[in-house]
């Protein structure tokens, strides 16, 4: 059993690490794409790019099915996408988006990490999920902290020194993420042969895929340009990092008694609250400017608090053998509706100012809430 649980600690030591690389791109990206364009720009490069994550978390949840190994999926897809980290220093923006979106491919294989996690123990998914999210929280406060803080707003632009540093850091820790990925637990069962098949179960979790387009479609109004946003609000990238951790640490302490609430309570519960916290934060966004107001808003727990209710729903509703490509099509369709607002999102700021943008996303958000109002029973097996 001990050995077990030194398993579970080091998928949870990559997932740390893993998701440190996402913070830190998160920032430096996001902020090397704003030096090099527009607004226009920073859309392409947050867009196009979930849109590859779309098409990457279904093909790799696909194979990870036919594997019947969801570890194998993760270790590959880590060491390329922290391979492809390397060369982003040096390239313009089409070629940053271009290389971004090749990765971003690849990235969509990390959905399996979630998968892995949900299937440890199924009198207890919430819990294991609040775990993982915990240390996913964590890492990406972290990162993005670190990557506000190795590279000052002044700093970006092609080859500069610290970003080249901070983009071979990033490389060296998904490197380092694949070590505890290599090592950690995944377990096996046997296939069973269900009696229906991926489309009765795609239909059946449906509604569930509609929401998540459309919430993530209305929250990344604002998520698509944050760091830009939040430097110009605090005046300096460095105080940027501390919102971002400051949430960072938020989702890690929250997450844990998140996951025990879950399996405590119906999972839709999870899905109404987040939606609502989408509403709240985007309206709050709309009509403030004041940066304590604002920090405390950004360090609302919304994507933990959606996901760990929608992928315990889709663990619970799915066999098996189906469950890496439906976890594979959650996260695709969260991203479809990421992608499709981060390139509207580019073009509304070239015309309409940042507040009159997030009510935009707010009013989105609000048809995913009143989606989310009808019963989701019959998902119960």
């Amino acid at each position: 059993m001990a050995v077990v649980d030194n398993k579970i600690k080091l998928a949870l030591l990559g997932a740390f690490c893993y998701n440190l690389t996402q913070g830190l791109s998160f920032t430096l990206i996001r902020l090397q794409a704003n030096f090099l364009g527009d607004f226009r720009t920073l859309g392409l490069v947050v867009g196009l790019p979930n849109f590859a994550l779309v098409a990457g978390s279904a093909f790799w949840g696909y194979v990870a099915d036919k594997w019947r190994s969801r570890k194998n999926v993760v270790v590959l897809c880590s060491i390329i996408t922290a391979l492809l980290y390397l060369p982003l220093p040096w390239l313009g923006p089409l070629e940053l988006v271009l290389v971004r979106t090749i990765q971003s491919f690849f990235l969509g294989g990390m959905v399996q990490i979630a998968t892995m996690f949900s299937e440890l123990d199924s009198s207890a998914r919430g819990s294991f999920m609040g775990r993982l999210e915990a240390v996913l929280g964590l890492g990406w406060g972290v990162g993005a902290f670190a990557g506000a803080y190795l590279v000052s707003e002044e700093d970006y632009g092609l080859g500069s020194g610290p970003v080249v540093f901070s983009f071979f850091f990033t490389a060296f820790l998904g490197l380092i993420s694949v070590i505890g990925y290599m090592s950690s637990t995944e377990k096996k069962r046997e296939m069973v042969k269900v009696k229906d098949d991926f489309f009765f179960y795609f239909k059946r979790l449906s509604r569930l895929f509609i929401i998540t387009f459309i919430l993530f479609m209305g929250y990344i109004f604002f998520l698509t340009i944050s760091p830009v946003y939040l430097t110009d609000i605090a005046g300096s990238s460095n105080r940027m990092g501390w919102i971002v951790l400051c949430s960072g640490l938020i989702h890690a302490i929250t997450a844990p008694y998140a996951g025990n609430l879950i399996d405590k309570y119906p999972r839709e519960t999870a899905i109404r609250i987040a939606s609502l916290f989408v509403i709240f934060s985007m309206l709050a966004y709309s009509f403030t400017v004041n940066l304590y107001a604002i920090t405390l808003v950004f360090t609302i727990p919304i994507y933990m608090t959606f996901f760990l209710g929608a992928r315990t729903i889709v663990a619970d509703t799915v066999p098996y053998d189906l469950r890496a490509r439906m976890m594979g099509l959650l996260s695709s369709f969260s991203l479809l509706g990421s992608g499709l607002g981060s390139l509207i999102v580019g073009e509304l700021l070239l015309k309409y100012d940042e507040q009159q943008v997030f009510l935009f996303g707010a009013l989105i958000a609000s048809i995913a809430f009143i989606l989310s109002l009808k019963d989701f029973s019959h998902l119960k097996n």
